[in-house]
């Protein structure tokens, strides 16, 4: 049973999560501003999603520290534009960073996802600009202020690794097994070159659906794939009727910033309920940034095909792994009884 303490800290982050949906939509519709909308609201959740639950000072610098080098790796997108074979080599240098850190390495394991899908996006052409690199910060260092200001209202400090020991684990070979760090970017780039082939509208987000679906060596377990899989293809279901019948973006603000208020009880593992939630989430967002183009309909279905295409592949690779792991194991004890 979860305690009083713990109940408020789920309260009171769930209101940080709800506020920092709410001022960039606030800000974007004032402004009439669609990227404030997307690049703002992403911002905030990923200081509050990677933000460590310590002092304010530590906790500030890692999350400026966190957005600094997810911007950088969107910069490295930008170069890579024009040339997907060129966008080949950081896609497949991001996925192994990503898949290296342990489950309880959170902060880094996030950064370094967050670091890939930047690259990917930047290189696919949908945000490569200064001025998003300036919003999207300007979202950061909300997500931190409310971050740092939950601590005074009950959102706890936490007692798990800090980055900093997490970084020095990090270092000295804490990290998942190489088996599972190879299979990771394998996995990325056959099913964003499966995406290409087949002529996907952004093949970027299949490969970015496999990074977070193999979030860890945990990952070898069939029932988070199943989850994540289902999560996210649930969202995608509930927003197409939102997307189709509401053209105002007011009523769809507040889906968003109503589902926001649940993030932090669907971090508490529950992987479905966490994938649903952000598919919704990041759904419409999009859509109410380009309303005043009729909306993205069109990205419903693509991302039904994308999860489609992503999971499958996902699924196949952690087939493989848990083939060749049981092999290595029996001739391991082959080995032990010899």
């Amino acid at each position: 049973m979860p305690t009083l303490t713990h109940r408020r800290d789920l309260v009171v982050r769930g209101i940080l999560y709800m506020l920092a949906m709410a001022i960039p939509t606030s800000v974007s519709l004032i402004c009439n501003e669609p990227e404030v909308l997307v690049l703002g609201a992403l911002g905030a959740l990923f200081a509050l999603f990677i933000a460590p639950r310590y002092k304010p000072l530590p906790r500030t610098l890692c999350i400026g520290a966190g957005g600094l080098l997810v911007c950088m790796a969107g910069a490295v997108g930008v170069f890579t534009q024009g040339n997907n074979n060129l966008a080949l080599i950081p896609l497949v240098m991001f996925s192994w960073l990503a898949a290296l850190p342990r489950p309880d390495q959170a902060y880094l394991s996030l950064v370094f996802k967050n670091m890939g899908t930047a690259a990917l996006l930047t290189h696919f052409g949908m945000t490569s600009s200064i001025s998003a690199v300036a919003i999207y910060m300007a979202g950061l260092a909300l997500g931190a202020t409310l971050s740092v200001l939950g601590i005074r209202f009950g959102s706890g400090q936490g007692s798990g690794a800090s980055p900093f020991e997490e970084f020095k684990a990090f270092k000295h070979g804490a990290v998942n097994n190489p088996l599972f760090g190879m299979a990771v970017p394998t996995t990325v780039l056959l099913c964003t070159l499966a995406a290409g082939g087949l002529h996907f509208s952004h093949p970027a987000w299949v490969g970015l659906t496999v990074l977070f679906v193999m979030h860890s060596d945990g990952a070898t377990e069939l029932r988070r794939i199943r989850d994540r899989a289902l999560g996210t293809v649930g969202g995608v279901i509930a927003v197409a009727p939102l997307v189709f019948y509401i053209s105002q973006p007011l009523p769809l603000a507040a889906f968003v910033i109503c589902a926001a208020l649940f993030i932090p009880y669907a971090q508490g593992g529950h992987y479905m309920l966490f994938s649903f939630i952000i598919t919704l989430i990041v759904l419409l967002l999009i859509d109410m940034a380009t309303l005043r183009m009729g909306g993205d309909i069109s990205l419903l279905r693509w991302r039904l095909l994308d999860t489609i295409l992503a999971c499958g592949g996902v699924l196949i690779s952690n087939l493989i792994l848990r083939f060749i792991t049981s092999r290595l194991n029996s001739n391991k004890k082959l080995e032990d009884a010899v």
